[in-house]
């Protein structure tokens, strides 16, 4: 669990850190870190070297759908996954498949209605 002092200096990170990517003076910031904490000056300058070299970048549109073709190319669809398989696991597949088939078919063909309902007069009582 953090300490204080460690999430001050999170927090005072972070928000160096934002007034950085939205391009915000940060003076102030240091200079109020600098009287708390000695170490905040090393640790902006590695984040203000940071944010100069990690730009954001947008990819352009051709090279976006040159890569989700060739994402999509590797993804093999079902029946690449069903050749995938091991031979006994499609052996049982198709056997759990005929079998529930089968299964339902039986059950249309004999009924699976409810038991009719019994006059309770029928029902035999004990003595």
């Amino acid at each position: 669990m953090p300490t204080a002092s460690e999430a001050q200096l999170r927090n005072l990170l972070d928000s160096i850190t934002t007034r950085l990517q939205r391009g915000d003076a940060v003076d102030p910031l240091i200079r109020q870190a600098d009287e708390e904490q000695s170490d905040v000056e090393d640790i902006f300058e590695l984040i203000q070297s940071l944010h100069a070299s990690l730009t954001p970048m947008n990819p352009d549109q051709e090279y976006a759908e040159n890569l989700r073709a060739n994402l999509l190319e590797g993804r093999p669809g079902v029946a690449g996954r069903v050749r995938q398989m091991p031979a006994r696991l499609s052996v049982a597949a198709i056997l759990a498949l005929v079998a529930g088939c089968l299964l339902l078919m039986l059950r249309r063909i004999f009924g699976s209605e409810t038991a009719p309902d019994v006059p309770e007069e029928a029902v035999a009582t004990p003595l």
